[in-house]
């Protein structure tokens, strides 16, 4: 039997407890690619929506994403110690207009997941923000 993907129109995909949008990288939106390198040029994933907060579970060795479209003012990578999102322990803020269009991401707290979101992640921006979130590891 032949699986055959669509080449056109949006596709989903389950991460961890939810669905993640993946777009076309010809639709009108902002989207990003993770990679495996600091230059966004080593096993770059599926385009995932950085509109849509699902969880990008599984994602751990990541060291940057690369940024396709427009309009990438407000929107955060929230990083998760876990497999699955479970809480947040860095954040990464994505410059609007004039983004770079490789983020590197090696430089922040090690991660296994990840979820963009459209309002602040940091506690010190004096929004919505949590900060670290994750609770302490366990005394050895």
């Amino acid at each position: 039997m032949k699986l055959s993907l669509p080449t056109t129109g949006a596709m989903l995909f389950l991460g961890g407890g939810g669905f993640v949008h993946a777009v076309n990288p010809g639709a009108e939106s902002s989207w990003a690619q993770f990679c495996d390198d600091t230059a966004c040029s080593v096993n770059c994933g599926t385009s995932v929506d950085l509109g849509n907060a699902g969880c990008l579970a599984h994602e751990g060795g990541r060291k940057s994403f690369k940024l396709h479209g427009s309009n990438f003012i407000g929107a955060y990578l929230v990083h998760s110690p876990g497999e699955e999102c479970d809480c947040q322990n860095d954040c990464t803020e994505i410059s609007g207009t004039g983004a770079p269009s490789c983020v590197d991401i090696s430089g922040s707290a090690p991660s296994k997941s990840y979820r963009f979101q459209l309002t602040t992640c940091k506690e010190t921006e004096g929004g919505s923000g949590v900060g670290n979130n994750c609770p302490p590891p366990p005394d050895n």
